[in-house]
């Protein structure tokens, strides 16, 4: 029986030849990616304001059973102002502070 060049070799010298040539598919780095893409940004926030995202937080974190992110938090609130926005679409506002008051009252 004939020996090829390959066999007479010892096998983790085999192994590490294989595993040599094999071609190496490229992934990156770390964990895949979001399904829905995600992005870090930095804002500047009062402790009045930081200390209502964190109550908010812990309020969804408690009705989802689940830990729910700053930046979930941030989104879902993001939301409900879009939504509560859309209805006063049609009226002016005199200054800032009726802005917020017709939009935290609903009105």
């Amino acid at each position: 029986m004939k020996r090829t060049l390959a066999t007479n070799r010892p096998a983790w010298l085999q192994l590490y030849d294989a595993r040599a040539n094999q071609t190496q598919e490229s992934r990156p780095v770390g964990r895949p990616p979001a399904p829905v893409p995600r992005y870090k940004v930095g804002l500047t926030l009062s402790q009045g304001e930081t200390a209502e995202l964190k109550v908010w937080q812990d309020r969804f974190s408690e009705m989802l059973g689940r830990k729910v992110s700053i930046g979930e938090t941030v989104g879902i609130l993001a939301r409900i102002c879009s939504t509560r926005l859309s209805r006063l679409a049609e009226h002016d506002f005199d200054d800032m502070m009726d802005f917020i008051e017709h939009l935290v009252e609903g009105g």
